[in-house]
């Protein structure tokens, strides 16, 4: 029995010790949010794998509440924005005769201590340091945080480890750690933290080529379709040669793609609205046959998906990122491609206006069970 009662208070302890930390990181997270606004300045680097080189960049994140920044860039909660500035590669060793290596890297954004508390499973301490910042030593705690990377339709099917010191009396940190998807590991160093200041000129300007970025690509309009082949998930293959004398949508998108969900549905929507104009609608995904039918039953689309596995289409047509929509006429001509889709009525108002009623033709209507 005292055994017993002793690893309960163990085990109590041990829990109430992680609590604390996951406490900690929260704490953290919610005095970056509630700030007007923040700043974090620092430098980030990583060794090569197989190498004895390092990459270093310089990283600045900066957030504003909608308060602090001027009406034209305003959103309805707080912006957030990292950039990233210069990048070098150096050797460790400097007797090395070794090449630098030809890779290319991908950057972690850092900084973003707002969102620390965002799907955070566990934290642990699990040492301690003194990192000395503008002068000032800190006394930190070095904290082991698990957060779920799984995307919503496959849960519990990934984490990520990150570790950040932090100084609990500042509620800042002070150092973070965390792996590229490349297989780098990133540890980056803050030089500086504000907060409540206004918004630099670069943050404001960043907001609005943003706003800016064109929803279309106006240069595909007229353009004639490629003459692709693709696979469905139901395990037949459509050509979209042979789809020439009906209109067409096409829906490209991901399941890593937040928006995408919304798009699909909304595609979906418009094929049953227009069935009777003879309008068919495909979705494109380069997400594996798995990954695409666990996406498109958890989200309840229903629309022909075709696997694009070494991204022909994507090529083709030259998406960029998703969702992407592309309304082809009769001819196989491009009538519009949006980008993004901030405004799903203007793909509406551009069906309505182009689409004329007709007999339904089965071509291409298959679904993708």
């Amino acid at each position: 029995m005292l055994k017993t009662f002793v690893a309960l208070l163990a085990f109590g302890a041990s829990s109430l010790f992680a609590q604390s930390r996951v406490d900690l990181l929260q704490h953290v997270a919610d005095r970056f949010k509630n700030a007007n606004s923040f700043d974090v300045k620092g430098s980030a680097s990583a060794v090569i794998p197989g190498s004895s080189w390092r990459a270093t960049y310089e990283f600045e994140t900066q957030g504003a509440q909608p308060g602090f920044l001027p009406l034209s860039v305003r959103g309805p909660s707080m912006e957030v924005i990292s950039t990233f500035g210069q990048f070098t590669e150096t050797q460790v060793n400097a007797d090395a005769t070794e090449a630098k290596p030809q890779r290319s890297f991908m950057m972690v954004p850092s900084g973003r201590y707002n969102d620390l508390g965002r799907r955070l499973i566990d934290a642990q301490k699990i040492g301690t340091e003194i990192i000395t910042v503008q002068g000032r030593a800190h006394s930190c705690e070095i904290i082991d945080a698990v957060y779920d990377t799984s995307p919503e339709f496959k849960p519990h099917s990934g984490t990520m480890h990150k570790r950040f010191s932090i100084d609990p009396s500042d509620m800042l940190v002070l150092r973070e750690t965390q792996s590229s998807s490349d297989g780098l590991e990133w540890t980056a160093n803050v030089t500086s933290t504000s907060f409540d200041l206004p918004p630099s000129g670069a943050m404001v300007q960043a907001l609005r080529d943003f706003a800016a970025q064109a929803k279309d690509r106006s240069d595909w309009i007229g353009r004639s379709v490629p003459d692709l082949k693709l696979m469905q998930l139901s395990g037949s293959s459509v050509s979209l040669a042979e789809l020439r004398g009906k209109p067409i949508l096409l829906d490209f998108w991901g399941s890593y793609c937040a928006p995408c969900k919304h798009t699909t549905l909304h595609a979906q929507e418009l094929a049953n609205r227009y069935k009777s104009f003879g309008l068919t609608v495909l979705t494109i995904t380069q997400d594996t046959a798995q990954d695409a039918k666990l996406w498109t039953d958890y989200n309840h689309v229903n629309l022909p998906v075709l696997l694009d596995p070494d991204g022909l289409a994507f090529k083709a047509f030259d998406v960029q990122g998703v969702p992407v929509t592309i309304l082809v006429d009769e001819n196989g001509k491009v009538v519009h491609y949006w980008v993004g889709l901030d405004d799903l009525s203007s793909m509406d108002s551009l069906l309505s206006a182009k689409l004329q009623p007709r007999p339904i033709s089965a071509v291409g209507s298959e679904q993708r069970h």
